[in-house]
């Protein structure tokens, strides 16, 4: 009886998540891991990562993938631009930021770009959830402090990504307050103020 009331869980959580289930799922609910790899084989699911399995329909939404496993990763670079709306040029690699003393996984991943971040107040800085195109919530730097890190590091970026990135953000949002708080706290206000000026006299 307990174990049909164990699969009706599972069945539970796949459905609620849409065709998936975790590791962390089955530890939340409390169950045994055993009935997670009985759950898999039954329903012929694929191993999308490590801890996470699926089926043939469920879209992979790597971003959310790698929020999962890795909490604490916040995407940055191109991929913050990218899930902010601020480029329409799609990431070849997953960028993300982290703490420094930060090692949830010895393995190397593909496509993942780790920045080790020592200081905490600047690691914490602007982060917000968002939404992914397949709907699902992951972690990013907000557009203020993502602008500043493109800013901040501007030769990483080919100049029509930059441009188009700093016009969308004077065009659509253009918080310059939240900005230049921002811009003091990372120690680049002088280099923001010059670029912001250009933008916006350009515009």
């Amino acid at each position: 009886m307990k174990d049909n009331t164990n699969y009706s869980k599972l069945e539970k959580i796949f459905k609620t998540n849409g065709g998936y289930i975790t590791r962390e799922d089955v530890d939340n609910a409390n169950i045994s891991s055993w009935f997670l790899s009985d759950f898999v084989k039954r329903n012929n699911l694929n191993k999308i990562a490590p801890g996470f399995y699926a089926n043939d329909k469920y879209i992979v939404d790597y971003y959310y993938i790698i929020q999962r496993r890795y909490p604490k990763y916040i995407f940055s670079g191109l991929c913050a631009l990218y899930l902010l709306g601020l480029t329409d040029k799609i990431p070849t690699d997953i960028e993300v930021s982290a703490p420094q003393n930060y090692h949830p996984s010895r393995s190397k991943i593909d496509l993942l770009i780790v920045h080790k971040l020592s200081n905490k107040n600047v690691y914490e800085l602007g982060i917000k959830e968002v939404k992914t195109m397949f709907g699902n919530i992951v972690k990013t730097y907000d557009e203020e402090r993502t602008i500043c890190d493109v800013i901040k590091y501007r030769d990483k970026y080919d100049g029509e990504t930059f441009i188009k990135a700093i016009k969308f953000y004077v065009r659509n949002i253009n918080n310059q307050s939240k900005l230049f708080k921002y811009a003091r706290e990372l120690g680049i206000e002088k280099k923001v103020y010059e670029v912001m000026e250009v933008m916006v006299n350009a515009d």
